[in-house]
């Protein structure tokens, strides 16, 4: 008897890894929305399995997707403006939508920027992307098992790095995305948590090198932006970029830019945050 207890729950321990690893990228048939402005707070967000599932008055559809001249803009322009836009991406098993406000960005100038993949011109056929034109999607892997989402801007080479967003929408399917990417056991994760880091939103996101590199985020039907909040300069730090020990003179340039004391960012300046409010 003992026996069969042990093989009904070891058998009951492998359905369950069996059903976690089902749900990477997968959205259940269940209501999945946020109490938030930017949803129609009559008529919510009801997602079922299958490319066939439709997304009705959410405010995130592609036809209220942001034109090509909101892209055109020197990167640090790009970089500051994006704060508060809401980036959408278009689950690729459900078809649902799976939405973050922008809240933190890096601008990297290209030719003369030496913490650029694109520094004195380089291209190659890892970076073309940011030479493309501006609004396109330039995806890179890092440590062999992570990716970053970069905009391309205008200037030669330049992108704006998306470093967090803040998620409004999806987050049932963000969860699951990201849980399926942690060690077995690990801590169930805060909402605040799901996407304030590069590498972290990507997962939320479902967003690899392979799907979206090279995507135009005007006409793309996978991704793009839609209109957010308009973000004030008295709640917007600005600051050194984070991991370019290698740029020499240009590890110290206030090319970063995050919301004020939002929760989502990944790292906090608070010498930066200081100056913002005393200023």
């Amino acid at each position: 008897m003992m026996s069969d207890l042990k093989r009904k729950a070891k058998a009951k321990q492998t359905d369950s890894k069996i059903a976690k690893k089902q749900c990477l990228n997968e959205e259940t048939d269940k209501t999945d929305s946020v109490k938030s402005r930017y949803f129609d707070t009559d008529k919510e967000e009801l997602l079922s399995p299958g490319p066939s599932c439709t997304v009705q008055n959410s405010g995130f559809e592609a036809d209220k997707r942001l034109s090509s001249s909101f892209y055109k803009k020197s990167c640090l322009q790009l970089a500051r403006n994006l704060l508060g836009q809401v980036l959408v991406r278009r689950c690729p098993t459900s078809g649902g939508l799976l939405c973050g406000k922008v809240v933190e960005t890096e601008a990297y100038l290209g030719n003369e920027d030496k913490a650029a993949h694109s520094y004195k011109g380089k291209k190659t056929e890892k970076n073309s992307a940011m030479f493309m034109d501006p609004g396109t999607a330039y995806v890179y892997n890092i440590y062999g098992m992570y990716c970053c989402f970069n905009i391309s801007s205008e200037g030669e080479g330049a992108a704006v790095l998306l470093r967090a967003i803040e998620p409004i929408q999806g987050l049932e399917a963000m969860t699951c995305n990201r849980s399926n990417q942690r060690k077995e056991g690990s801590k169930a994760l805060k909402t605040k948590d799901l996407c304030n880091g590069p590498s972290k939103f990507c997962q939320a996101l479902a967003i690899s090198k392979n799907a979206i590199n090279k995507q135009d985020l005007v006409s793309s039907p996978d991704i793009w932006m839609v209109a957010g909040d308009q973000i004030d300069d008295q709640h917007v730090v600005n600051s050194k970029r984070i991991n370019i020990g290698y740029a020499e003179e240009f590890v110290d340039k206030p090319y970063r830019f995050y919301i004020l004391d939002n929760k989502c960012v990944s790292v906090r300046d608070k010498k930066a945050e200081e100056l913002l409010r005393s200023g």
